[in-house]
């Protein structure tokens, strides 16, 4: 018996969860993730944050899907997505978006679907990296511009390890007025709320 009532409690406790966990996405949903790796943490040291990565959530088939810039940009289904790295979830604070707005964020997005990862984090619409595709998809479909875009020299490049992947990127020619915004540019704009 007391196994049983055990059982029971366990089982409603893990549906309540999983009943909390994904229903209270809505589409369009940014979502920050920090992921391992040398660039994931040089990202981290020059825009001091703890997100090196996102994306944005829609509902597909009845499942979660992350759009992305990875190599190269495509669709990640959210648990692909959770198992790189622990994250958060974003969403405009006074606006819903409606069927059309989501459409459009859609449409734009086909556009860019299996265009390259941008490891120069170059402003081109020829490659992308994340936060890039992130703003871009609100900025274009939307017109929605998350935050301003910095030049890479207002970011943090003191660091080793960030020097050294600049390095390695740029090979000594820093483009230092390149336009540029970070997860964490997006993370803390002033039209994002958390997601509870």
């Amino acid at each position: 018996m007391r196994n049983s009532i055990l059982f029971i409690f366990t089982l409603l406790a893990f549906s309540f969860l999983n009943f909390q966990t994904p229903v209270n996405y809505k589409e369009g949903d940014i979502i920050f993730q920090t992921t391992s790796g040398e660039t994931g943490k040089a990202i981290q040291l020059a825009t001091h944050s703890q997100y090196n990565h996102c994306g944005v959530l829609f509902l597909e088939n009845n499942k979660w899907v992350v759009y992305e810039a990875v190599q190269p940009v495509k669709k990640t289904s959210l648990t692909e997505f959770n198992a790189r790295g622990k994250g958060t979830v974003k969403r405009l604070a006074n606006a819903s978006l409606s069927a059309n707005d989501i459409n459009k964020l859609k449409a734009v997005f086909k556009t860019y679907e299996n265009k390259n990862y941008d490891e120069a984090f170059n402003w081109s619409d020829d490659r992308f990296y994340c936060s890039e595709l992130v703003y871009k998809l609100y900025d274009y479909a939307l017109h929605t511009p998350l935050c301003k875009p910095r030049k890479l020299s207002d970011f943090d490049l003191s660091h080793p390890l960030v020097k050294q992947k600049l390095n390695e990127k740029y090979n000594n020619q820093i483009p230092l007025n390149e336009p540029m915004v970070s997860p964490e540019d997006i993370f803390s704009s002033a039209l994002l709320v958390p997601v509870k």
